[in-house]
């Protein structure tokens, strides 16, 4: 492939009109895109046709009516012959007085004779006599629209590109015209479209493949051209020329292109160095028509886009006559002056090429950054809302297309660290829906793309969202506070915003962020609305809160949000603690206002963005790529950060208590090891660094405390924890200054400043010659500060008079007259301002200079993906969440709401059983048990037994349980959820293991149990079932006859499970038939039988709390104990006895550890048996010699199945008589047990003995 050198630029040359292929990318770094469209036309052809139609058009202007472009040039000929030189030359010939244009063309067209392929035409030749028509001011709107269609055709069909011959001059000398484009104005409606087609080239420029070439500053002109056109018709135009640019940084290596800039640059004031491109800040009055005005205000201004178009056009016209035209010393012909113009023009043109030697990239983008960045400037206040709108619609498209670019360059990068994000947070206060939204959208695009250099911002922002949402004070303002206790229970209390506020101290200080709050109710500083304003009010309407929330969800959608957070801010003991305020929000926010007990969708997405927290966390946990990752060696290990978050603990702790009293504060922080001796057992040092390094201090009580006399050694060692190497002495002072507030007493601020000088002149300033002269500058500066900035001080003083105050103190000589002028023009142009001193404006100043002073020292952002840090962080929020969780459930009104909620119970879940939390699920298990209303004793009013039905040839009890579970749909999706993370998460239970066994015994006593739970082996009549009643003898009963009912069912009650009963409670209708069938398919999906299955495999942690529960709510040993009344038969004292059994018959290999708690359970039954019902203690009797035939063969149990063996031989008569023949039987198959160890004579001899007490009592 060959090339041509043009410049410093290396072209491959290709014709686009004769290849297809792609060119490479080379060392110039451009970017090949073939956009073209292929004309099947020779190129000479469409060049010919574009002649033709331009200079058609001007023909049919009077002006150029009737000239042919032959004969334009009479003479020429016979000069180039040697004749002699005609009388009239091409310069001043008559027939050529207003024809240069045409002349132009027909030069073009004698050109285009002498080349056979475009690829060897010169690109400038080519399109001179078109930009010619573009910038001159005497063609017609339509005429010069026509040229700019010609150029435009040639880019589209790849007759200029980028390998075309001078392509660098010839596209920064068509950017240059276009945006000098000047014709006389005719109708409003024509210029406007000539307008647009000037912006569509201009777009056509920067985004070919040939805007590669362009200069920065033709960049720049482009820019400032577009958006001084900027209209809603056109905004598509600059959106499309703003992606191609900012598309552009991608392949920028560095910052080598703006380096000589840079240098000329002031850093302090930000000012663009006269050498960099420029571009000029759009006029107010070019900017859009607002769709929101009034059609009465339109008709009266009905010129206004006419209007809009003159002024451009004469500002165009204003611009380019003082830019192209020079005064002239003797009057010419029109002629002359149109050829002079002409003529200039392509002089401009070729002194273009010693400008092009590289193609934009840094300087215009980074000067259409700044331009575009001024123009959200709230407080200036000829910038338009229409205008901002605009500049935050065109940024964030920049930023969708090269945020992460604009982040590689510290260029780009300081303009949106500091004016970008500073403009934002103040519009994002404003009232007005439309230039919120906009503002928000782009402060979302921002973090999104540059969070990792943003990190104060950021955290700025989210504090600034968390409290704008939060509810304001006001009377009768109330928020739900959910409150978990110890067991786990979740409480939902009501609490007014102004109790909340009452409790704070007089020195209460936010535990938040380090950064002070610019936005938090007490600063307005976006510019007020003219009427109704209240500078209190926190109130924001509905369509207002719905957009920052929104906001809020849609930072939170990156599925490392959070753990970003909590990394970066919680446990940064410079930064607030973000994550836990974020959490509390969303949780309070989950739950419907109090005033009209409505959910609405504020409340939903507060609910959605807490769940997608824990799916997160689900989807990491269960994500095996994380498991093959090792833990990043980059980031700090949990156990550190969780140190250094009880650190921050304790510091912020220690900094509320100075703010009360210093004293208790420093007692508390030295206790808890923040405030450290060192060799010499002084504290100065490491309470020096406390107070200078902890933002939360109250500024005032800390200049307080540090003017104190007998605090003067530790005034000196603050002092000197400042570097003021190389800084002007009001530099130093204004450093220490912000970081306290003087005190008001003036002993206490001469005690100050002169600590103050002393250490400054430590460092040997070169302009003062001892202390004393360094003391009384220092507090001239004081002076001098409240001098110029007290609005109550009328006669300022000047220069001369501040010179002339501090004359001859310095060691008897005056100050450099220099240094003492800088540090007044400082002084006056900006104030020292005192920490809390100022607000609005000013404070915020201060406040966001503070923050970026702050930035400079931050740790850096690290993104954490990564689960290590999901424990720590699940551990800190799961109260709140879970609360939320509850209450949604509790409170939701549809399947959606029920749904999400389980979801949140069975991810919660989870999440605490892979972490180790086990107190997580005892709660979850708590409430669900509470919700699903199974807890409550539904019989225990009532001694009548409940009907049976059979429906489909199985009999049911129709018990008031069965019934009421049946009818509440909530509670059987509680009680299903609850028993459905009982089977999953067994092994996490520990003191829920108490309520689910009230919920069985519930069910069993309501003849809801699985037949299989309740039946139990017998030594003498096999398997039997436990029944509910003792039996009792058999009444006569009268027969009852029933008519037919839905579900078949029965016209009399069945016996079992009551034995003989007396009387019936009432029949059932149909409706509660209906519901007990309900709740019996409920209780199937309860999956019991899996679960008990399950219990006798648990690790043993849960299988002993499970034993423990069964003694709290089987059998009441203690209450039993305090009476002597006879106790009453419960059957669940049997099914309970009868599980222990059945656990401990399935871990023969844990004997050991769940003996004591089966035969405790057994012993204090049978240690009153004498008032025990017979069946009961018949029953434990049973289950006591199962245990022990089961462990016969067990050398570690022998003791204790002689002690069970002891309890049965000291019944009493009438006891035995009861059981006897169920304990001879039991007896029986314990001595035929296969065991050598049961052949001893103390178990033979007490097995002899029960014997012959059986037959004497009987």
């Amino acid at each position: 492939m060959s090339s041509q050198i043009h410049g410093s630029l290396v072209l491959p040359a290709i014709s686009p009109l004769l290849s297809d292929e792609q060119i490479t990318p080379g060392s110039n770094g451009y970017i090949d895109a073939d956009h073209r469209i292929k004309s099947e036309l020779n190129w000479s052809q469409l060049v010919h046709a574009e002649i033709i139609a331009v200079t058609t058009a001007m023909r049919k202007n009077a002006r150029w009516s009737g000239m042919t472009v032959s004969g334009l040039n009479m003479g020429d000929l016979g000069q180039r012959m040697g004749l002699r030189t005609p009388r009239f030359t091409k310069e001043n010939h008559p027939q050529n007085e207003e024809n240069p244009l045409m002349l132009g063309f027909k030069r073009l067209k004698e050109a285009i004779e002498k080349f056979d392929d475009v690829r060897d035409m010169d690109t400038l030749t080519l399109v001179t006599p078109f930009l010619d028509v573009v910038r001159s001011g005497n063609t017609t709107g339509s005429i010069a629209g026509t040229a700019l269609g010609s150029i435009e055709k040639f880019l589209h069909y790849g007759i200029i590109g980028l390998q075309s011959p001078n392509i660098g001059t010839a596209m920064n000398a068509l950017a240059k015209a276009a945006t000098r484009c000047k014709f006389e104005a005719s109708d409003a409606a024509s210029d406007e479209l000539v307008l647009l087609r000037m912006l569509q080239l201009l777009q056509m420029i920067l985004t070919s493949e040939c805007g590669q070439v362009l200069s920065d500053e033709a960049v720049c002109e482009m820019m400032e051209t577009g958006l001084k056109m900027l209209r809603r018709s056109a905004e598509h135009v600059m959106i499309n020329i703003i992606v191609a640019m900012f598309e552009r940084l991608k392949v920028l290596e560095d910052e080598w292109q703006f380096v000589d800039l840079q240098s000329e640059t002031n850093d302090d004031e930000k000012e663009v160095s006269s050498n960099a491109p420029h571009m000029k800040t759009p006029r107010p009055t070019l900017s859009p028509v607002s769709k929101s005005e009034d059609d009465e205000k339109v008709k009266e201004e009905s010129g206004t886009e006419s209007s809009d178009t003159e002024q451009i056009l004469s500002e165009k016209t204003e611009e380019n006559e003082s830019s192209t035209e020079t005064p002239q010393d003797t009057p010419t012909t029109t002629a002359t002056a149109t050829v002079e113009v002409s003529e200039k023009a392509k002089d401009e043109d070729e002194n273009l090429e010693a400008q092009k030697s590289r193609a934009y990239g840094l300087p215009s983008i980074r000067e259409l950054l700044r331009v575009l960045i001024s123009l959200l400037n709230p407080h200036e206040h000829t910038h338009t809302d229409s205008m901002r709108m605009m500049a935050l619609s065109i940024l964030n498209v920049a930023f969708e297309v090269g945020g992460r670019s604009i982040s590689r360059f510290e260029t780009l990068r300081s303009l949106v660290m500091d004016d970008f994000c500073k403009y934002l947070f103040q519009l994002a206060k404003t009232n007005s829906i439309q230039l919120l939204a906009s503002t928000l959208r782009v402060i979302s695009t921002v973090f999104d793309t540059m969070r990792p250099h943003l990190k104060l911002q950021h955290e700025l922002f989210l504090f600034f969202l968390i409290e704008r949402l939060s509810p304001p004070p006001g009377a009768g303002t109330r928020t739900i506070v959910a409150d978990v206790d110890d067991d786990g229970n979740v409480g939902f209390i009501p609490v007014s915003r102004e109790h909340s506020l009452e409790t704070r101290g007089p020195g209460h200080v936010e535990i938040r962020s380090a950064s002070p709050n610019m936005f938090l109710g007490r600063t307005n500083d976006y510019p007020k609305p003219a009427k109704g304003y209240q500078p209190d009010a926190m109130a924001i309407s509905g369509e207002v809160r719905e957009l920052l929330l929104e906001c809020l969800v849609q930072c939170s959608r990156t599925s490392t949000f959070l753990i970003d957070i909590w990394y970066n801010y919680d446990c940064d003991i410079s930064c607030g603690d973000l994550f836990e305020e974020l959490i509390q929000f969303l949780s309070k926010n989950s739950f419907p206002d109090l005033q009209n007990y409505s959910l609405t969708s504020f409340h939903v997405n507060c609910f959605d963005t807490l769940l997608s927290f824990i799916k997160q966390m689900v989807k990491r946990s269960e994500d095996e790529a994380y498991a093959d990752v090792e833990e990043d060696n980059d980031l700090v290990p949990v156990d550190e950060l969780l140190r250094r978050k009880a650190r921050k603990k304790i510091i912020l702790n220690g900094a509320a208590l100075f703010n009360e009293s210093p004293k208790k504060g420093i007692q508390y922080l030295t206790e808890n090891g923040i405030i450290e001796a060192d060799k010499e057992n002084d504290t100065k040092e490491s309470l020096a660094y406390f107070l200078r390094s902890t933002q939360q201090l109250n500024k005032k009580s800390l200049g307080e405390y540090l003017g104190k006399p007998e605090n003067f050694e530790l005034l000196q060692v603050f002092m000197r924890q400042f570097d003021f190497k190389g800084k002007r002495m009001d530099e130093a002072l204004r450093i220490v200054l912000e970081t306290f507030r003087l005190p008001g007493e003036s002993q206490q601020i001469m005690r100050v400043a002169d600590t103050f000088a002393d250490v400054f002149f430590e460092q040997k300033p070169s302009e003062i010659a001892d202390s004393l002269a360094a003391q009384i500058l220092a507090y001239s500066i004081i002076m001098l500060n409240t001098d110029q900035h007290n609005p109550q001080v009328r006669g300022r003083m000047t220069l001369q008079d501040y010179m002339r105050n501090v004359r001859g103190v310095n060691a008897g000589q005056d100050f450099s007259k220099e240094y003492l002028k800088d540090i007044y023009e400082a002084i006056r142009q900006d104030e020292i301002v005192m920490p809390e001193e100022h607000e609005g404006r000013l404070g915020f100043n201060y406040a966001w200079k503070q923050l970026l002073h702050r930035a400079n020292s931050a740790a850096p952002f690290t993104s954490c993906d990564t689960p290590a840090y999901d424990k720590a962080m699940f551990e800190q929020t799961w109260k709140p969440i879970v609360a939320s969780i509850s209450y949604a459930f509790s409170t939701a009104q549809d399947d959606t709401t029920l749904e999400k909620a389980i979801e949140g119970f069975y991810h919660c879940s989870l999440l605490a059983s892979k972490f180790g939390l086990h107190n997580v699920v005892d709660s979850i298990i708590s409430n669900l048990a509470m919700m699903s209303g199974l807890l409550t004793k539904a019989n225990s009013d009532s001694s009548l037994p409940d009907p049976i039905v059979e429906v489909a040839g199985q009999k049911y009890v129709i018990s008031r349980l069965a019934v009421r579970l049946g009818h509440n749909y909530r509670n059987q999706l509680a009680a299903v959820t609850m028993f459905t993370i009982i089977n999953k998460h067994s092994n996490s239970l520990r003191s829920s293991w108490t309520k689910v066994l009230q919920i069985i015994r519930n069910l069993f006593v309501n003849s809801m149990l699985p037949d299989s739970m309740i039946h139990f082996e017998d030594f003498l009549a096999g398997s039997i079932s436990i029944p509910l009643k003792p039996k009792s003898p058999v009444p006569s009963k009268q027969n009852n006859r029933r008519d037919g009912s839905l579900l078949s069912t029965l016209s009399s009650y069945l016996l079992s499970p009551y034995s003989n009963d007396e009387s019936y409670r009432a029949d059932p209708t149909e409706e509660e038939i209906e519901c007990a069938m309900s709740a019996v398919i409920c209780v199937s999906a309860f999956n019991l039988e899996k679960i008990l299955a399950d219990i006798s495999v648990l690790e043993t942690e849960p299988l002993i709390c499970f034993m423990k529960a069964i003694g709290t709510v089987g059998y009441d040993s203690k209450s039993i104990e305090s009476t002597t009344t006879t106790i009453p038969y419960d059957p669940t004292t049997i099914l309970f006895l009868q599980f222990m059994v059945t656990i401990a018959d399935r871990n023969i290999n844990r004997i050991d550890i769940l003996w004591p708690y089966a035969t405790g359970y057994a012993f204090g039954i049978l240690n009153h048996a004498e008032r025990q019902s017979v069946l009961v203690v018949e029953r434990t009797v049973v289950g006591l010699l199962r245990l022990c035939i089961q462990n016969a063969a067990s050398d570690n149990t022998q003791d204790e199945i002689l002690k069970c063996l002891n309890l049965l031989r000291d019944f009493p008569p009438t006891v035995m008589q009861a059981v006897a023949e169920q304990m001879m039987a039991g007896i029986y198959n314990l001595s035929s047990a296969n065991s050598e160890n049961l052949n001893n004579s103390d178990f033979l001899n007490t097995i002899l003995e029960i014997k012959q007490k059986v037959a004497s009592a009987m």
